[in-house]
């Protein structure tokens, strides 16, 4: 009975032990500078409406004429709906502004925080900076 007991409690800490990984989740401040803020305008070229965050991708055109694809992360898609904001308002092809926080590492993400639409509906698509 002891060697069964102990066999199954075993097995129970490999578990835990292998699932812990799934339980991390990554800091904003460990990959967003809430120093900096960013304002990006552009138009959505792809939407990633899935766990744990959305991404969604915009389309901004530089200065010097080059497009740049910035991807920026939001809400998970149920707290986006509890906030008003459903899957099918916001479409490929949407032009939009978004402010956010830039990524430390320099690549063409950041974390959104507002969208705004040329119409000037606005919803808030991720938290403020910690």
């Amino acid at each position: 009975m002891k060697t069964r007991l102990f066999a199954a409690s075993l097995v129970c800490f490999a578990l835990l032990l292998f699932a812990a990984p799934a339980w991390a989740h990554h800091s904003f401040a460990a990959e967003y500078d809430s120093q900096k803020p960013v304002t990006h305008k552009g138009v959505v070229t792809k939407i990633d409406w899935m766990n744990p965050h959305v991404y969604i991708y915009i389309d901004e055109k530089s200065e010097d004429g080059k497009v740049v694809n910035w991807g920026f992360e939001g809400y998970p898609p149920n707290t986006l709906r509890r906030v008003g904001l459903s899957r099918e308002m916001l479409k490929v092809g949407d032009s939009v502004s978004v402010t956010g926080w830039v990524a430390k590492d320099g690549s063409a993400r950041f974390a959104g925080r507002e969208i705004t639409w040329p119409d000037g509906r606005k919803f808030f698509v991720g938290p403020p900076a910690n």
